[in-house]
């Protein structure tokens, strides 16, 4: 344990490892860092032009960073994470590509397992194993997958129909529906998948993925690599085809950040630190 990461608990006893929580994007974490403001005060350290943001949010000690864009910053930021702040687990949020047939802007999908789908060492390795783990496919943590998928329910149960008059409003080339929540594969790579060719190359070589994105498998790897719990949960901004730009950007900037803050609230408020 990082000696330096440890704060008095009561009775002079450690307190509660903190939990890293961390978004590509700002509007990715909502008001997160706000409420952490809000009900604790926040202490920022500044590392790898990355600000680590400390303090208590829905009464959980936490770490909130940005990962920024993609799987050499994603591993970076949560090597950090571990090695300096001693986080006791990781879980992020954001927004991802829908690529199952039935993921549709709205919808939420929590990453039971992730895989990065441009690793490729043929014909040296199998098509998307991690050289020299001989495993291409990371499992999140069962019980933060739960967790996660139970306060999406709980988000979606309240404000479903409401978020789903929104985006049927901001983005009015879709139909409107209520959002649902999906668990199963999540694929990252480093691109901004954006065409139906895509999509489809995609589906024919991982049928089962749900959503795409960049940095998820890249955190899950880590992760895996250094046994912490981790996480991961994406509302779907776009089907990734060729009006994947106008949809990222409409549904970041008017409906991620409520999605996140709704999520992480219910997640937070029933969250136990582990390891008083």
């Amino acid at each position: 344990m990082n000696s330096s990461s440890l704060q008095p608990g009561a009775a002079g006893q450690p307190a509660a490892r903190p939990l890293g929580v961390l978004a590509a994007l700002p509007q990715e974490l909502g008001d997160l860092i706000a409420t952490m403001q809000a009900e604790s005060g926040v202490v920022t350290r500044t590392l790898g032009r990355r600000d680590y943001h400390l303090g208590t949010v829905h009464g959980v000690p936490c770490v909130v960073t940005l990962a920024r864009v993609g799987k050499v910053a994603a591993a970076a930021t949560v090597s950090a994470l571990i090695h300096v702040f001693d986080v006791q687990a990781v879980v992020f949020t954001g927004v991802a590509g829908g690529v199952g047939p039935d993921v549709h802007v709205g919808d939420v999908v929590v990453g039971e397992t992730l895989l990065q789908h441009d690793m490729n060492a043929e014909p040296l390795f199998p098509r998307h194993e991690i050289p020299l783990l001989a495993r291409s496919r990371f499992n999140a943590d069962d019980a933060l997958a739960d967790a996660l998928a139970a306060a999406c329910e709980r988000f979606v149960a309240q404000e479903g129909a409401a978020l789903a008059e929104r985006f049927s409003a901001a983005l009015p080339r879709f139909k409107t529906a209520l959002p649902r929540v999906h668990r199963g594969l999540v694929i990252s790579g480093d691109q901004f998948v954006a065409s139906a060719a895509a999509v489809d190359a995609l589906r024919a070589a991982l049928p089962g993925a749900l959503a795409v994105e960049m940095e998820g498998a890249a955190i899950a790897q880590v992760c895996y690599e250094y046994d912490l719990p981790c996480a991961v949960v994406r509302t779907i901004s776009d089907t990734a085809d060729e009006h994947a730009s106008t949809s990222f950007s409409s549904f970041l900037t008017d409906i991620a950040g409520t999605y996140s803050t709704g999520i992480l609230r219910h997640f937070l408020a029933s969250y136990t630190p582990a390891g008083r």
